[in-house]
C-alpha cells in the first residue's frame, strides 16, 4: 500500500511540474510526411525544439493537438527534422515552452552602403569541415534515469518496483551518493526496445524518467 501511495505521489509531483506555465521535457520525436507539428500542446503554442546531441534548435508553433503520442513527445514534419539534423534512429529532442512577447520582437537588421562594399570586397577562404555524423556511431545506447532523489528510501522503492516488473537486475543499476540517489535502467539498444519498455512503465506509473544516450 505504501509503495502504491509513493508511486501516485511520484506521478503527481511529475505532472505538477508539467502543468506549470513553463514546460520543459526531453524525449523522442516522431517524423511525419506532412507540414504540421503535432503535440500535446494547444494549437498555436510557441516552443523551442533542440537536438540534444548537436544542440541545433528551432522555434516553432504547434499546429494540432494530440493527447496521446504514446512513447514520443512530439511529431515533427520532415523539414523541421532536417533543420535540426536529427538522427532517425535516435531522434532525442528537448522541448521548452516560450512566451510570446510583442515588446521584444527583433527587427530586421539594416545593412548600410558602406557595409555592403566591405562585404563584397572580402575574399573568403574555403574551409573544409569534418562531418562527424558521416561515421555512424553504433555504440549509442538508451538509458533511463529515475531521480536523483534526496531520500534513499524513494530510490530503493523505484529499484524494487523495476526489478519486480522486469526481473532484469543486470540492466537496473544504483548510483548512490549522499542525498543524491539515482536509479538507471539500461542500456536499451534501439527505439523498438524503448517503446516496449515505455508501455510497461506506463502501466506501473513510472514515466517520470530522464533519457540519456551514451
Amino acid at each position: 500500500m505504501f509503495k502504491k501511495k509513493f508511486l501516485i505521489f511520484y506521478l503527481l509531483l511529475f505532472s505538477c511540474t508539467l502543468s506549470q506555465n513553463f514546460y520543459e521535457k526531453t524525449g523522442f520525436a516522431y517524423i511525419n510526411d506532412g507540414k504540421k507539428v503535432f503535440s500535446s500542446f494547444p494549437k498555436g503554442t510557441l516552443i523551442k525544439v533542440t537536438n540534444v546531441k548537436t544542440s541545433d534548435s528551432k522555434v516553432i508553433v504547434t499546429d494540432e493537438i494530440i493527447r496521446n503520442l504514446e512513447s514520443r513527445i512530439i511529431s515533427l514534419p520532415y523539414t523541421v527534422f532536417k533543420d535540426l539534423k536529427l538522427n532517425r534512429s535516435l531522434p532525442l529532442v528537448h522541448l521548452q515552452s516560450l512566451r510570446k512577447n510583442k515588446i521584444f520582437i527583433a527587427k530586421k537588421t539594416k545593412i548600410y552602403e558602406e557595409e555592403k562594399k566591405i562585404k563584397n570586397n572580402i575574399k573568403l577562404e574555403k574551409i573544409s569541415i569534418l562531418d562527424l555524423n558521416k561515421k555512424k556511431n553504433t555504440n549509442n545506447r538508451i538509458y533511463l534515469n529515475f531521480g536523483p532523489f534526496y531520500y534513499k528510501r524513494y530510490a530503493d522503492q523505484i529499484y524494487d518496483t523495476l526489478n519486480k516488473k522486469f526481473n532484469k537486475k543486470n540492466i537496473i543499476f544504483k548510483d548512490y551518493n549522499d542525498k543524491n540517489y539515482l536509479i538507471t535502467f539500461g542500456p536499451l539498444n534501439n527505439l523498438k526496445e524503448y517503446d516496449k519498455i515505455y508501455t510497461k512503465l506506463v502501466k506501473i506509473g513510472l514515466i517520470g524518467f530522464d533519457i540519456k544516450i551514451q
